[in-house]
């Protein structure tokens, strides 16, 4: 669910740590020298694109420096606050501006029911949210669209600044991505002002604002582990409330976009393909014993990204192999498959939610305990694998007894919160009140946090420091790795 990552190349060498810290430590520096300049657009600029290098590697899940330097230029603008707190009144900054990935329009639909909401997102996601404006025009709730461009950081800030003075909300829920400098640096000019929510959307990985919220929001205990041990949230800060899919159960079949004949059975997987890079290549090996042992199998891969370890599996099986993009028919797609079938290393969590509403099964090689939480009552639904040999036994147990397909089938039943059970949290929230019992687990992510370098060469790491919204500050600081950034994109 969360915001896509640079992906690549697969079966590559481990980068380099220190390459990437030599990086960090340059950008670091230029904060620090911009921000004696007062040049803080440029600032804002070297901390976001150091928070989106921090994110991408997944090197660690708090970063101190970048949230003091944060804090120091909200005192440094002298933006002066004054919010005289309606209770009624709740902000809702949407930075991803998603219509139906993530989690937006859930929370919106559900603040609606209780709160007058302030939604707030930005002016370029304006056409693509249309059950969202429609949830808000449906409670006559207020949107307000911001302005984004190239070094325009500080007037973002005081557009965002000026809708809050304005609305006098007695509520900020903060959902945006991991480096997101104008949301954080408002989150603390409003410091104690008002309540300020986290949606941690991304509980596996890096994000800016840990020392700038009053509560965090979980939806596992796998992020909220993570938020206690490594991001050093105090335990009475978070709080546990799962989400559920957006889901168009109407939609129409568009068809499999290969021939399947009477008695072919169909595998699905899905997702941004840097989920499968990795991992000793298992999730192939996987693939290879489906398609080697069950000659009466399609194997359907549909999403985006490199799939240069497909085509090379295709080539072994060209007429039962099958790659395309994402389906806007998910759901119905997924109910004409037999199984689905994770991604490994990285499982896709909201793949899993999926599958258990459209009444199918998800099985999954398990990696780490990243791979925990996605469904209610996970650990005993039987969907992750420690070993591949118990993961081929269940695979063989769905292709070949239909009775045991059916009886897994209803074990899914119930597996993802309820919109009302979810509406109930969110009451709860409001009321301070415990809202599900949060089971601390002894979590050590080295492992998982490796396995991101492993699919990172040098070229890739200096691609990502270029994008249009840093190229000037990129240069300016790191010509030579801008440079072959820059050449890495042309060329892709």
């Amino acid at each position: 669910a969360g915001p896509q990552r640079q992906q690549g190349q697969c079966g590559q060498t481990r980068l380099p740590g220190f390459y990437i810290n030599n990086i960090i430590r340059k950008l670091k520096n230029g904060v620090d020298s911009e921000i004696k300049r007062k040049n803080y657009n440029n600032a804002l600029e070297l901390i976001s694109n150091c928070a989106n290098l921090i994110y991408q590697t997944n090197l660690y899940y708090v970063d101190s420096f970048l949230e003091k330097k944060l804090k120091l230029i909200a005192n440094e603008l002298e933006i002066s606050i004054s919010i005289t707190n309606n209770k009624d009144k709740v902000i809702f900054y949407d930075g991803f501006g998603l219509n139906e990935r993530g989690l937006s329009q859930i929370y919106v639909k559900a603040l609606c029911k209780i709160k007058d909401v302030v939604y707030i997102t930005y002016e370029d996601r304006k056409d693509e949210i249309p059950d969202i404006l429609q949830i808000l025009r449906e409670h006559n709730c207020s949107v307000f669209f911001i302005k984004r461009k190239r070094n325009s950081y500080i007037e973002q800030i005081n557009e965002l600044t000026h809708i809050l003075c304005k609305e006098n909300p007695n509520d900020f829920f903060f959902y945006s991505f991991p480096n997101d400098v104008v949301g954080v640096v408002c989150l603390n000019l409003i410091n104690n002002k008002v309540n300020r929510y986290q949606i941690n959307l991304t509980d596996h990985a890096f994000w800016l604002g840990v020392q700038s919220i009053d509560k965090c929001i979980e939806f596992r205990d796998y992020g909220a582990s993570i938020s206690k041990k490594y991001r050093k949230l105090n335990p009475a800060a978070l709080v546990k409330i799962p989400f559920y899919p957006i889901i168009n159960k109407d939609s129409e079949f568009q068809g499999f976009p290969f021939e399947v004949k009477d008695n072919q059975k169909i595998v699905f997987s899905g997702g941004a393909l840097y989920k499968t890079f990795g991992g000793e290549g298992k999730y192939y090996q996987i693939i290879d014993y489906i398609l080697k042992n069950y000659k009466d199998v399609i194997f359907w891969y549909a999403g985006n990204g490199d799939n240069r370890e497909l085509m090379e599996l295709k080539k072994k099986y060209p007429d039962r192999l099958f790659h395309t993009s994402e389906r806007t028919d998910l759901f119905k797609v997924l109910q004409h498959c037999r199984f689905y079938l994770s991604t490994y290393p990285i499982s896709g969590g909201l793949m899993y939610q999926y599958s258990a509403l459209a009444g199918i099964v998800p099985v999954s090689l398990k990696y780490d305990e990243d791979a925990d939480g996605y469904l209610l009552n996970q650990e005993n639904l039987n969907v992750n694998f420690d070993n591949e040999n118990d993961l081929f036994i269940e695979i063989d147990k769905l292709l070949t007894d239909d009775k045991y397909l059916i009886d897994r089938k209803l074990l899914m039943q119930h597996s993802v919160i309820s919109e009302y059970d979810f509406f109930k949290y969110i009451c709860l929230l409001f009321e301070d009140k415990s809202v599900l019992k949060i089971n601390y687990l002894d979590l050590d992510t080295k492992h998982f946090r490796e396995e991101y370098l492993s699919r990172l060469t040098k070229l890739d790491i200096d691609s990502l420091i270029i994008n249009i919204y840093s190229i000037k500050t990129s240069i300016k600081y790191l010509p030579v790795n801008s440079l072959k950034g820059i050449f890495k994109k042309f060329f892709k």
